[in-house]
């Protein structure tokens, strides 16, 4: 779901702010901005998606548009949450005090179902089939990502097509044509880059090891028919399996011979600067992070003509909608009401395009087409859907569809598994001890 650059005492002092600031989520308000009347409803709004994150941007181009159309009748006001992880440890707080925000974000780290479990969330069914245009923008896929139990709880706005990048200067100093067509090929091209002094993966373990797990995901999905499965499993109990062991042996490989020093210990941000800056030959992450690459703030000038996309060996690539926008039950039923206008607002066809045409955002709904505009501005956004369109094996994210308990845990858990503390058999039962904390 994607992550930036924060310091360790802004992290420090965000965790002290998160139990302090669980105040109420939604109210009538007059002091406020251009708030001039009592019967404007206020959304509280927290949001990762704030400062130099790649969908700032857009999200606050939709607050201001959102506020500007429902003016005198609806106004978001934005709780910057800089960080993933800050983000999802500031909602579970909020979740045991039942006092969430009107609007939460799922972003690929499962709050949907932690929130139904405490009876927290707006069934959305109704009002989304009363709306032929809203329901429109549900494929398949997204009517199952966003739904349990036959009703619907949530929007997506974002699909979550998955590959990696690559440096194209350094696998040619390496001598490397193409990207691997094979897992044994991959590995064997990580000892040519590694023989010629380039580092050859961007990792990392804090923040739930978005990158590291992008790369062990997919060599689970294509182990077998009982990886793929795995993969496939929403919330699965059991990390004890011949597929998953070999993968971890193969991630614990990574970490100690193939990454950056700073891999262990380090977030997304430490694994993306590393491959903007041209110091590792790859790294494991979606299409919105294409706009980086010709950001002369965050890499050099023309470092977007030196990067090139694939999909994972075996003909893999992750695909599922990403878990959307859902609405928490308030205490006034207005507050309801101008959340689930909000939902409707940040998922319509409007903001799956300004996500698109912005960012390199995937869209969620297959309606949505991948413009000409968007195709000119982003290149490599055209070279990767095409790939993807080739691709045998599919899936949604080990991210997406663990217990989120565990997204901690592996975070925890990685850097012993570098060291050697534990091996690939330990670190998978770890895990499952883990999974049954939550039956």
């Amino acid at each position: 779901m994607k992550k930036k650059w924060i310091s360790l005492l802004l992290t420090g002092l965000m965790a002290v702010s998160l139990l302090a600031g669980c105040g109420k989520s939604g109210d009538k308000s007059s002091t406020d901005g251009d708030t001039s009347s009592d019967d404007v409803v206020v959304i509280n709004y927290p949001t990762f998606q704030c400062g130099v994150n790649t969908a700032a941007p857009v999200v606050a181009q939709l607050v201001e548009e959102f506020n500007e159309e429902y003016k005198g009748q609806y106004k978001i006001v934005l709780e910057e949450v800089p960080g993933d992880a800050n983000y999802v440890d500031k909602i579970k707080v909020q979740l045991g005090t039942g006092d969430l925000p009107p609007v939460v974000y799922g972003g690929g780290y499962n709050l949907l179902d932690l929130a139904l479990a405490n009876d927290l969330v707006v069934d959305l069914t109704e009002v989304v089939n009363a709306d032929s245009e809203w329901k429109g923008l549900y494929s398949d896929a997204a009517l199952e990502a966003n739904s349990r139990d036959g009703k619907i709880y949530a929007s997506s706005v974002e699909g979550s097509v998955i590959g990696y990048f690559y440096n194209k200067d350094l696998f040619a100093e390496a001598g490397i044509e193409e990207p691997a067509k094979s897992w044994d090929e991959f590995f064997e091209q990580c000892d040519k880059l590694k023989a010629a002094g380039i580092t050859p993966l961007a990792m990392d373990t804090a923040d739930s090891a978005w990158v590291t797990q992008l790369w062990w995901g997919a060599m689970v999905a294509t182990a077998n028919e009982d990886g793929l499965k795995f993969m496939e499993t929403m919330n699965p109990d059991d990390y004890n399996t011949p597929e998953m062991i070999a993968s971890v042996e193969k991630i614990q490989k990574m970490l100690q011979e193939y990454t950056t020093t700073d891999a262990v210990g380090g977030k997304y941000e430490n694994a993306a600067n590393n491959f903007l800056s041209g110091q590792v030959a790859m790294i494991a992450n979606g299409p919105w992070m294409i706009g980086d690459f010709s950001d002369t703030d965050k890499t050099s000038e023309g470092f977007a003509d030196k990067v090139g996309s694939a999909i994972y060996p075996d003909s893999f690539v992750y695909d599922a909608p990403i878990q959307g926008y859902f609405v928490t039950k308030q205490s006034d039923p207005k507050v309801e009401e101008a959340a689930i206008a909000m939902v409707k607002f940040f998922t319509s066809e409007h903001a799956q395009e300004l996500g698109l045409e912005s960012q390199g955002m995937v869209p969620a709904a297959s309606s949505v087409e991948v413009s000409k505009a968007a195709t000119e501005k982003y290149p490599l956004l055209a070279e990767f859907l095409d790939q993807t369109a080739e691709a045998t094996v599919r899936s949604d994210n080990m991210q997406a569809t663990m217990y989120s308990n565990l997204l901690d845990v592996v975070s925890q858990e990685l850097p012993r598994l570098h060291s050697g503390e534990l091996d690939a058999e330990a670190f998978c039962q770890v895990l499952t001890d883990a999974a049954a904390k939550n039956e």
